[in-house]
């Protein structure tokens, strides 16, 4: 009996496992598959002899037996039939792992995550959402409705991957890119006076009942400034947070209004009529994104958002 320490060292060697190479499975599997050396070689594009002496290194780093010489050729032993078990589970795994990556690749599967504010996240973004799903059914689309100023932090916290805004996101961090361009329309009943008029002038609302936005809204800035220099009040007693809700009011009868020339509710509403304001406020629909960091899924929405403005006509006038 040998020492106890010629013990530990035999079980020590043993227990330390001999790391398989690739090549060396590769040949295995096609021997199994394939029933002899010969035409493993010819898948596996290599000779006859490297295809054994790969077998051989494999049953040197298993130390067992893999196949037994026979009159009629090689015969797998019962160990080579539970390992070859071992090694399609493994193969079947890549094959699926595979699979998965390209659908990644195909589109088959993904997730896009869009912020916006609530005038493209109830108006325009479902239209393009749908279209785009109904390409890519196996892609998952997370919509947000959130402030104007939270669409940039959301976006470079990676809360969301696509922002849509109209204007003033200007960051070294993100790009940008306008999708369209229009100035801002007055909105007012279809049977105000001053539907006569091709244009509305600032003065013209001079003393009128006036809907506005909030306060802290970038939009309401932009407009009050318009009016501040050139020294006009208007009755500003009514004030809404959306553009629906502007002109929900506007067309029952409340007041007349400045809005986005984006917006769907200007086209659904019969009772509604816009024109033109003076002077300008020009707006713009911006995609914003970090580019290096979006998934294909998140990339190709992108590029699917800006064709789709390109190909419809999205402006009031």
């Amino acid at each position: 009996m040998p020492p106890p320490l010629a013990i530990a060292e035999t079980q020590s060697s043993r227990s330390v496992p001999h790391r398989l190479k690739p090549r060396q499975i590769e040949a295995f599997r096609a021997v199994m598959q394939l029933g002899n050396m010969t035409a493993a070689a010819r898948q596996l594009g290599i000779s006859q002899p490297a295809v054994s002496r790969l077998l051989a290194d494999l049953q040197e780093s298993l130390g067992y037996s893999l196949f037994i010489r026979r009159r009629h050729g090689m015969v797998a032993t019962a160990d080579a039939q539970r390992l070859h078990a071992e090694v399609e589970s493994v193969f079947i795994g890549l094959d699926e792992l595979s699979r998965r990556a390209l659908a990644i690749r195909d589109l088959e599967v993904g997730e896009v995550r869009i912020c916006a504010v609530s005038l493209y996240g109830n108006g325009l973004l479902p239209q393009i959402i749908a279209e785009f799903v109904r390409r890519h059914a196996g892609i998952n689309i997370t919509l947000e409705i959130c402030p104007h100023d939270k669409v940039v932090d959301w976006l470079i916290s990676r809360r969301c991957d696509i922002g849509l805004t109209t204007g003033g996101d200007e960051t070294p961090e993100l790009e940008k890119y306008v999708v369209a361009e229009s100035p801002a329309v007055c909105v007012m009943p279809v049977d105000h006076p001053l539907v006569g008029k091709s244009s509305i002038q600032a003065a013209d609302l001079a003393g009128l009942s006036f809907i506005s936005f909030p306060k802290d809204a970038i939009f309401r800035y932009r407009t009050d400034n318009v009016f501040d220099r050139l020294d006009i009040e208007r009755d500003m007693r009514v004030t809404a947070g959306t553009h629906e809700a502007v002109c929900n009011l506007v067309s029952s009868g409340l007041g007349l209004s400045i809005i986005s020339p984006f917006s769907p509710h200007l086209r659904n509403n019969p009772r509604l009529a816009f024109r033109p304001f003076k002077p300008s406020i020009d707006l713009e629909i911006g995609v914003l994104c970090d580019s290096d960091r979006l998934s294909l899924a998140a990339r190709h929405f992108r590029e699917f958002t800006i064709n789709w403005f390109r190909d419809n006509r999205v402006s009031i006038l």
